[in-house]
């Protein structure tokens, strides 16, 4: 499974991708983003009210080969979006690339 995180918009403009592969995981933080992942709902909401906010594209591409996908605004992420979005941007599992 691999999840993806684009954060895009705010003051600056930037566009941040993060990536976590769960094979790449030891057992314990495999397990944790499978949790995060499973509490998700693949909905997609409404865009930031937030003034120069963030918008958010995630996506799941599971070993099976299916994707569910999901964007939303800063402020309004669909439930249980929120947590696997910040483990995914915060934690040290990530890899990162910036850009425009």
């Amino acid at each position: 499974m691999r999840v993806t995180v684009v954060r895009s918009g705010g003051v600056a403009g930037m566009v941040l991708t993060a990536e976590v592969d769960a094979a790449d995981l030891d057992a314990p933080a495999a397990a944790e983003l499978t949790g995060l992942v499973d509490a998700c709902e693949f909905v997609d909401g409404a865009p930031s009210a937030i003034a120069d906010g963030f918008g958010y594209e995630l996506s799941v591409a599971r070993d099976d080969g299916s994707v569910a996908r999901a964007r939303f605004g800063q402020g309004a992420a669909p439930p249980g979006a929120g947590a696997l979005v910040a483990w995914v941007l915060d934690g040290p599992h990530a890899r990162r690339r910036m850009g425009r």
